[in-house]
């Protein structure tokens, strides 16, 4: 991912991409996360925008997130001191590439932050989701289940979970996280017997 400048401005920026316009960025975003979130997305692919408004931009698709070239240069030059990037100057501007140990500390900010997607229109299917993990694993087994809890997912039994939403990429990245996927099953169901109590669990 390449990252171009043009002048100094004073504040920090997000591009909203709904909108289509320059809006103040969230003070609570963490710059240093944003930027290994977004080559994680993008890992070395070429991508720039000359930004009128004069700031560094950082963009892969519809994701794109604007910097003081101040506060860019001090959280990359960071990030490349505890292994978690690699710079290489180009003629477009500077190369961000994000290393292993790099992707190992985005996964892990994903995985705290994360949450389960929400629809305003229920699609009628019930998303399941089992294990049947070793006793050997019981500390990653106690884990996920008080995880898949904090998430909403409501437990059914002790080892089955249902959540209306789609979310298999969501639980995908729980059960990577605990290292535990091939004791775990997703399925999706519309009809099962205790629809009324998981219809009154989640308000639908």
């Amino acid at each position: 991912m390449v990252v171009k400048k043009s002048q100094h401005l004073n504040s920090k920026y997000v591009w909203d991409y709904r909108s289509q316009k320059v809006v103040p960025k969230p003070e609570e975003q963490d710059i240093a996360d944003k930027i290994m979130s977004a080559l994680l997305l993008g890992l070395a692919i070429p991508a720039f925008l000359t930004s009128p408004f004069g700031l560094y931009a950082l963009v892969h698709g519809a994701v794109r997130y604007y910097f003081r070239k101040s506060d860019f240069n001090r959280e990359v030059k960071r990030l490349q001191r505890r292994g978690y990037v690699a710079l290489t100057k180009t003629e477009k501007g500077w190369l961000v590439r994000l290393l292993s140990k790099g992707g190992v500390r985005v996964k892990q900010i994903m995985f705290e932050r994360l949450t389960l997607p929400k629809e305003k229109h229920w699609d009628g299917r019930w998303r399941l989701f089992s294990f049947d993990i070793p006793e050997e694993y019981k500390n990653a087994r106690n884990s996920l289940r008080f995880k898949l809890k904090s998430l909403g997912c409501y437990n059914i039994q002790r080892s089955l979970f249902a959540y209306p939403y789609e979310c298999k990429q969501e639980l995908r990245l729980v059960v990577e996280h605990y290292k535990v996927e091939k004791y775990t099953l997703f399925a999706e169901v519309v009809e099962i017997d205790v629809d009324q109590e998981l219809r009154k669990f989640f308000g639908l």
